[in-house]
């Protein structure tokens, strides 16, 4: 199998791409460990059996209908106003960090 010139460089450029977002996601994943083990920890468990490895999307949806609760109370009270003080992309980086969790 031959490959022009071209084609090298667009499988270069790929290649370079995808690494750097495996990069991008490890980094996120860290900055979402730190987070966790400081925010949410302490009534999740440092390794939540139910949250460990879900998709992103679904970890992110759970964290915005606690955060859009309507009269919370106890502990969906405390994890609301957690959940309320963070950025999106700090709710994504925690949901990362939970979904490479094994």
């Amino acid at each position: 199998m031959t490959f022009s010139a071209n084609s090298l460089k667009i499988l270069l450029a790929a290649g370079l791409l995808l690494a750097g977002t495996a990069v991008a996601a490890q980094e996120s994943a860290g900055t979402g460990q730190e987070m966790y083990n400081k925010l949410c920890s302490g009534c999740h468990s440092a390794s939540p059996a139910a949250m460990k490895g879900k998709p992103v999307d679904s970890l992110v949806a759970g964290m915005e209908r606690v955060k859009n609760l309507s009269n919370a109370t106890g502990a969906a009270a405390r994890m609301q106003q957690t959940v309320q003080s963070l950025s999106p992309a700090q709710v994504k980086d925690i949901a990362t960090y939970l979904n490479q969790m094994k």
